[in-house]
């Protein structure tokens, strides 16, 4: 609900809800009770001039009437004698009846309290009139209004809310769509790199003109990201081939105590370089690999655990499915987690996987010295590594590469304290539940 409120589309109808609120207040307010005072006006005389013998009939004197020489009218209002029936409603909050009420007292007519029964159409309005120290009900059959008239505002007020409601919706609905159309392209360019095509003509222009802009600048993207993966492969071709030369001839050094040592030092690095290459290529794919698998992550880390018995693992027999999902980026993603364990970290080795709050979790934790907290949030950036994994080999890429797996598949990595050791945990959307047909287009891995 919270997150609802926080859409663009809650809040510009609540914006629009409370306009028209704030007009039929005005409305109620000054339009109707004009037209209250004017209906008042005009049926007060009638009244009047029936009521003011019944007022004053229990006076020793007969008065002349009240009402001005031009105001006298022959009237022909019937007249009920009281008290009012038990059902009567008491007219306290009807704006017409305190203003016929005023009426009536300016011309004479001494009205104390009014209560209407009856239905609209035939409805009977009663006047409790004090005359001479004397109450007494007078009831007055008319056609004003009946004591269902609070059923009948009730209904007109929802009828009236609904229809501002639903016109609202369709507004905001009108004005929201172009956004929403705007936010589903980045996604997916995010999440596929499908360029955006054409706005809605029928979008404002500055929304025309944001998602031009937007087109224009996902087209540069691509057109870097090719370079990117271009220069990749040109380095993939043309540094491992001097690398694979250069360890050969380093093998075919002649034998000799003094020779040894270099030999060992050149392949050493030789190998240090190559697997520097296999990981920048690694991280590009990360970022650029399609996600149209459909893939299990407990048949994946059975696998991945086939022939690797460092591990304690906690895997499920039933399917824990990952979609949409790159199953090789999720292979290598796990298997970075599995070595950064084992290099980094110290014996006995776990592995967890579950499936919880509409999210698959894998979990791994070693028992080593583990990683500062001050450090934990930098350890998924390039080249980073922790205070105690210094003195080892490695490039500083094995998390990096992780992080930007899981962030292509719209997850998280967490990195904890396991006292004593190192647990990360890999969160990804499981929203696909067993037995669910894929949707078209997708591999099921």
């Amino acid at each position: 609900m919270k997150r609802w409120f926080d859409s663009l589309f809650a809040r510009v109808l609540l914006v629009q809800g409370l306009v028209a609120l704030m007009v039929v207040l005005l409305v109620g307010v000054f339009a109707l009770r004009q037209q209250s005072v004017a209906l008042a006006k005009a049926t007060a005389p009638l009244w009047a001039a029936a009521l003011l013998p019944s007022a004053t009939a229990a006076s020793a004197t007969p008065p002349a009437s009240t009402l001005p020489r031009s105001e006298r009218v022959t009237t022909t209002v019937q007249l009920l004698a009281g008290p009012p029936p038990a059902d009567a409603v008491i007219t306290g909050w009807y704006p017409r009846f305190h203003a016929l009420a005023a009426e009536l007292r300016a011309v004479g007519v001494p009205v104390v309290s009014m209560r209407v029964s009856g239905t609209t159409g035939a409805a009977v309005t009663w006047l409790e009139l004090d005359s001479g120290g004397q109450r007494s009900w007078v009831g007055i059959r008319g056609e004003l209004e009946g004591a269902d008239l609070r059923e009948r505002g009730y209904g007109a007020f929802l009828v009236g809310a609904l229809g501002t409601l639903l016109a609202a919706s369709v507004l905001s609905c009108r004005l929201v769509r172009p956004l929403t159309a705007l936010r589903l392209s980045m996604r997916r360019f995010a999440l596929d790199g499908q360029l955006p095509g054409p706005g809605s003509a029928s979008a404002p222009a500055e929304l025309r003109e944001l998602a031009a802009q937007f087109a224009h600048l996902a087209g540069q993207r691509q057109a870097l990201d090719e370079q990117r993966r271009t220069m990749l492969a040109a380095i993939s071709h043309d540094l491992r081939s001097p690398l694979s030369r250069i360890r050969m001839a380093a093998e075919l050094l002649p034998e000799g105590a003094d020779v040894a040592a270099w030999r060992e030092a050149i392949v050493r690095n030789v190998q240090v370089a190559d697997r520097l290459l296999g990981n920048f290529i690694e991280m590009a794919r990360a970022e650029d690999e399609p996600l149209h698998d459909r893939v299990d992550l407990a048949e994946l880390l059975r696998q991945v655990l086939a022939d690797d018995d460092r591990f304690l693992a906690q895997v499920p027999e039933e399917p824990v499915w990952v979609q949409p999902a790159n199953a090789l980026g999720l292979e290598r993603a796990v298997r970075n987690l599995l070595d950064n364990a084992c290099n980094h970290g110290a014996a006995p080795f776990e592995v967890r996987l579950g499936a919880q709050a509409g999210q698959a979790v894998l979990t791994v934790r070693d028992h080593g010295a583990g990683i500062a907290a001050a450090e934990r949030e930098n350890m998924v950036q390039l080249f980073v590594r922790g205070e105690t994994s210094r003195q080892r080999p490695g490039t500083g890429l094995g998390l990096a590469i992780v992080q930007r797996t899981v962030h292509r598949h719209q997850g998280k990595l967490i990195l904890e304290d396991a006292a004593p050791g190192l647990r990360v945990r890999m969160e990804l959307p499981n929203s696909v539940r067993e037995g669910k047909a894929p949707p078209p287009g997708f591999k099921v891995a």
